[in-house]
């Protein structure tokens, strides 16, 4: 089901019943994975839209980052009643995450309209194999690193090097949001342990608070443009809410160790799905 652009009305006269559950499918994946690690609605589900539910990239990252607003949403709810959210540390994260989400949107969907879309398809997906490759190498070393303990904190008051390194990343982040709907937890999460010392746990809640105002703004632009596929986001938000309230109480019996591996397994898998999916078209 190879879509290009569609309006509100004809993205869901196109589906078809095999084609729905395999997006109520994919959304309770994302929805398992938002809720315990706090990545997958950006690392998981870009490369599910392109190769699953065969989107054009471009609308694959709208949608996508229309589903994670309202799936990050619920995810909030849940951590924070357990108290796993750092209020400071979002904050000052999204000082600069928001203008970096504005500005590459804008420009990804201007690009659109000036660069041939096969150029512009092979270039994002080339992009977001690159991407998920360093995440997942990353993610790969701090969970399996040796002489890991749980000396991370949550809510303690940030130092002011810490307040202008989340800043300076958080522009960096957002940008790669807007551009790829990729960066909401995957890229947030190895800043929040390294920078602000959290812990897995309220890495995990505050990069889901995060991640809600990057994806809504940049969700706008690219609704703005016409580049979201509001059928597919809506089938696989109502698909991810039980698997979010599922994955948020798995996490709350976690230790620290074993989320960061969970973590490193998700972009791992997400990484060898894409570059499967790239090589077969």
């Amino acid at each position: 089901m190879g879509v290009d652009q569609l309006d509100f009305i004809e993205s869901f006269t196109s589906l078809t019943l095999i084609f729905s559950g395999e997006q109520l499918i994919i959304g309770f994946v994302m929805g398992v994975l938002v809720g315990l690690t706090g990545i997958g609605a950006g690392i998981v589900a870009m490369p599910a839209m392109i190769t699953i539910s065969h989107l054009d990239p471009v609308i694959a990252v709208g949608t996508s980052l229309f589903f994670s607003v309202l799936s990050r949403l619920y995810g909030v709810k849940q951590h924070m009643k357990m108290g796993f959210i750092d209020i400071e540390t979002n904050f000052w994260f999204s000082i600069g995450s928001i203008p970096g989400v504005l500005l590459a949107s804008f420009g990804i969907n201007y690009i659109k309209t000036i660069v041939d879309k096969e150029v512009l398809a092979h270039s994002i997906k080339m992009g977001l194999l690159v991407v998920v490759f360093i995440v997942a190498v990353y993610l790969i070393y701090e969970g399996f690193k040796k002489n890991q303990h749980d000396k991370y904190k949550c809510g303690d008051p940030l130092l002011p090097r810490q307040k202008i390194h989340g800043a300076f990343w958080g522009s960096g982040i957002g940008a790669l949001v807007g551009a790829t709907s990729i960066g909401g937890g995957v890229f947030i999460i190895p800043v929040l342990t390294a920078v602000f010392k959290l812990s897995a746990k309220c890495v995990i809640g505050t990069s889901n608070m995060i991640s809600v105002s990057l994806t809504l703004l940049g969700s706008l632009v690219y609704i703005y443009y016409g580049n979201v596929h509001y059928a597919v986001a809506l089938l696989v938000i109502f698909g991810s809410l039980p698997g979010i309230h599922l994955g948020a109480h798995m996490a709350h019996r976690m230790g620290n160790v074993t989320l960061k591996r969970i973590m490193a397994g998700v972009a791992f898998i997400s990484f060898i799905t894409m570059a499967t999916g790239m090589r077969s078209h």
